[in-house]
């Protein structure tokens, strides 16, 4: 009898086991192959998160030209109330020139925050504005910049959700429009707020599709 309770404990045990993996993934489960960065700091362990399909459909068009691994770089909007994150970083398979002879491999990081609701999104874009790029200046809604210390980037808002591109002034060489046109293509063109900054400036606005 007893050997019959082990039994049914290991197998009610294995099937706990089988149905948690099955209701969560981890970031891990959608760049596959290269897998999450390591680090030895527990405080920085990937969260579970539902994945959304646009993000994964974003990650399986980019396979061909780049790596993909989660990171832990740390964001202003960190601070602010997300529902839940996505953090990728796209590593080149192909160098591209750096100077006259460097060769450089592009990367980029990618941010993914969604929200509750709108006035949530908001606020965090808002205090973002705040207190943005490498200095931490004040930057107006809808005002160009002409020059502004902070590397380049790509930004989208949307209602719920808000997604943001680092990328290093040594690759810019690489087809970074290709990279967002297809960001823009994934989440749609119905977007607040869309910001483009150059290494080292200047920082435009793209008209808001949506109000």
């Amino acid at each position: 009898m007893k050997n019959w309770i082990v039994v049914l404990l290991c197998f009610g045990l294995l099937s706990c086991g089988q149905e948690e993996e099955i209701e969560s993934m981890s970031l891990e489960d959608l760049v596959g192959e290269t897998g999450p960065a390591r680090t030895d700091d527990t405080s920085s362990q990937i969260v579970q998160v539902q994945i959304p399909s646009t993000i994964g459909g974003f990650v399986n068009s980019q396979l061909l030209l780049y790596d993909t691994l989660s990171h832990n770089k740390t964001h202003s909007i960190d601070r602010f109330g997300y529902s839940s994150f996505q953090k990728i970083q796209f590593k080149g398979k192909n160098t591209v020139s750096y100077g006259k002879t460097n060769m450089v491999t592009p990367i980029a990081t990618l941010f993914l925050y969604n929200f509750s609701d709108t006035l949530k999104t908001k606020n965090a874009f808002y205090n973002w504005l705040d207190c943005y790029g490498s200095d931490c200046n004040p930057v107006k809604l809808n005002e160009d910049v002409t020059s502004i210390k902070t590397p380049p980037m790509f930004t989208l808002v949307y209602d719920t959700c808000i997604v943001t591109v680092e990328y290093l002034c040594e690759h810019k060489k690489n087809d970074w429009k290709s990279f967002q046109d297809s960001i823009v293509s994934k989440f749609g063109n119905n977007y607040l707020y869309r910001i483009d900054v150059e290494c080292g400036g200047p920082l435009t606005w793209a008209q808001p599709k949506k109000h």
